[in-house]
């Protein structure tokens, strides 16, 4: 093979190569519980981060002219800031608990660029006893 498509090809796999490493770099994010957050060291300022807490629901602070959400996130007695920019989520003060993804800013407020939340179910079986009967 001719030296010139050699390192053509050589080149091309590499560019993929770190393409994809840098991908998978920029979409990590520390999956941590307020608790776990509080207690690093050295809080992750401006990375990503998804971390999962209960809505307190009187901190719900909704400006609907700017659609903009502020709320506070509880868990073992640890609370964190939220600010999330978007459209409120209906369940959210209904929610057990939420997932907030974002990144922390240099106040410790948790700017949020995602919301989950896992709401009460309606499906889930209240009898027992209709649940466990064969037809």
């Amino acid at each position: 093979m001719k030296p010139k498509i050699i390192i053509g090809v050589v080149i091309i796999v590499a560019a993929l190569a770190y393409l994809i490493v840098g991908g998978f770099k920029d979409n990590a994010v520390y999956y941590l519980t307020i608790s776990e957050l509080h207690a690093k060291t050295k809080p992750p300022v401006g990375e990503g981060l998804r971390v999962t807490g209960y809505v307190v629901p009187q901190s719900i602070d909704w400006d609907a002219n700017k659609i903009e959400l502020r709320f506070a996130m509880a868990e073992a007695g640890d609370t964190l800031n939220v600010f999330y920019k978007g459209i409120m989520p209906d369940q959210l003060a209904q929610a057990q608990q939420v997932v907030a993804e974002g990144q922390l800013d240099s106040t410790h407020v948790l700017i949020a660029s995602k919301l989950l939340l896992k709401c009460p179910s309606k499906y889930e079986v209240k009898d027992q006893g209709m649940a466990n009967r064969s037809y």
